[in-house]
């Protein structure tokens, strides 16, 4: 989805289970001087799935490197929120020198074994059905579930993640995604990033621990990190004003940190 605006053009990548519009509550409040795209991966949202069942950290970062040569997009950021993080991380290491700035939100740069087998098994769980839109909005959870999000914000990322299949409402996500987390470790990578690195933690989540999110920016050669209170894993939905405020302000201090080298060089 193109929100539009002009300047640093930046892709936004979604969580699990999610979908693009999970960032329209963000975008907002990025300010000026930002192009914001968000984007479906596949097997989410309105993209096609995979048929071949090919969910693995590495398809959705080429698929990214796919949309920004379609779209003619040079040196883009990437913000990815959890499984978008990886993404955004696994693209930033395989192009060290190809991005402006990469923003990780409440992710992290490694995925382990007991993650692994954890999503493979709630993959093999069906898809539940419901009679109305309605209910299948009032029946939904985020995945983790504690959230501050408000009702309203919730109700709508809910009616965006569900379509009509003969008559019943079921999510648009292919549950075959979920066997597609294989373990990864990106850590040893990450100095291998030319572009700055930011790292936006829910104060209260337990998908990113403090430590390991100061491990995260510590192995960054220019890393920061904000911690964003009272918020849990889904902090752009829990609190997008802050987020936004935080991107937005990062990205413009990247770009005008480049502008300011690129002037002495």
């Amino acid at each position: 989805m193109d929100h539009g605006g002009s300047g640093q053009p930046v892709l936004l990548l979604h969580g699990g289970l999610a979908h693009a519009r999970w960032w329209d509550f963000v975008v907002p409040h990025l300010g000026p001087g930002i192009h914001a795209l968000a984007l479906d991966l596949r097997g989410h949202g309105d993209s096609g799935w995979a048929p071949d069942g090919a969910y693995r950290i590495a398809d959705y970062a080429r698929d990214v490197g796919r949309a920004i040569a379609a779209l003619g997009l040079e040196r883009p950021a990437l913000v990815g929120h959890s499984l978008g993080s990886f993404v955004a991380l696994r693209y930033a290491v395989d192009h060290p020198r190809d991005l402006a700035a990469v923003v990780v939100v409440d992710g992290r740069a490694s995925f382990g074994e007991s993650g692994s087998r954890y999503m493979k098994l709630l993959g093999m769980f069906w898809a539940v059905p419901y009679p109305t839109l309605e209910e299948a909005v009032a029946r939904f959870q985020p995945l983790p579930k504690d959230t501050i999000a408000a009702p309203e914000v919730i109700a709508y990322v809910a009616r965006h993640g569900f379509r009509c299949d003969g008559g019943r409402w079921t999510t648009k996500f292919d549950r075959a995604s979920l066997g597609g987390h294989e373990p990864f470790d990106l850590k040893s990578r990450l100095g291998d990033l030319e572009c700055p690195v930011l790292c936006v933690r829910g104060e209260r989540s337990v998908v990113l621990r403090s430590q390991s999110a100061k491990a995260l920016v510590a192995a960054c050669r220019a890393g920061t990190l904000v911690e964003v209170a009272g918020a849990y894993h889904h902090v752009l939905i829990d609190r997008p004003d802050v987020v936004g405020q935080e991107i937005g302000a990062f990205l413009r201090r990247a770009a005008d940190r480049r502008v300011a080298g690129d002037a002495n060089a």
